[in-house]
């Protein structure tokens, strides 16, 4: 792609949705997250694609408010960002209440020499021992160094049962590894937003 940083990811690419200003449930995560699978069915046949939390959401009295600056973002293979294109002009059913997509911009998944950070990352546990040793066995497995660091206890509602983890930082990466992480992730649930990694500039924002 032209003008595309050389040093960033050549396999997956955060594709960044405008939104239309609403209202929406304030826990909407499933939902959304069915709504999208609906609009582009092959988000099941892409194990590392996963949707990131919503950002630039405003709260209250229940309900989570779109705005401005609110987005969605769609972590997904480089080769199916001009399809996700369909979703700019649409109307996303979250359970009765609709989410209007705009206009869409591609976001490079690029280097960092120190940390990344997750706010939600799930092995299936809400025991933190249980949690930070699955995390270490994987992070071995693929060959990953850095250190991980927990925040807070995090839990979605889900119509099976509540799905558990936690905020996440990793620190001490080599650039490489740094790139490698926000690829593949960590952990479960890559749709209901859980073990996405962006770069972050510092470890104290784990807690927050």
């Amino acid at each position: 792609m032209n003008g595309w940083p050389v040093d960033a990811s050549a396999e997956m690419v955060d594709v960044v949705f405008e939104l239309d200003a609403g209202t929406i449930a304030t826990d909407h995560t499933e939902a959304l997250a069915r709504a999208l699978r609906r609009a582009l069915p092959w988000l099941d046949d892409e194990p590392l694609a996963g949707i990131l939390p919503l950002s630039g959401l405003g709260r209250g009295d229940g309900l989570s408010y779109v705005g401005r600056r609110s987005r969605l973002v769609i972590r997904m293979p480089i080769h199916r960002s001009a399809s996700a294109d369909a979703l700019s002009g649409s109307a996303l059913d979250l359970g009765g209440e609709p989410l209007g997509v705009g206009r869409s911009s591609l976001r490079p998944l690029l280097p960092v020499t120190e940390v990344v950070h997750s706010s939600f990352v799930s092995y299936d546990t809400a025991d933190e021992i249980e949690f930070l040793a699955a995390c270490r066995a994987e992070l071995t497995a693929r060959g990953v160094g850095g250190e991980p660091v927990t925040g807070r206890a995090r839990r979605i509602k889900c119509a099976a049962g509540e799905v558990h983890g936690f905020a996440l930082m990793l620190h001490g990466l080599k650039r490489a590894e740094s790139v490698a992480i926000q690829e593949s992730g960590l952990g479960r649930h890559r749709l209901l937003g859980c073990g996405l990694f962006v770069p972050h500039k510092s470890i104290a924002a784990v807690g927050e």
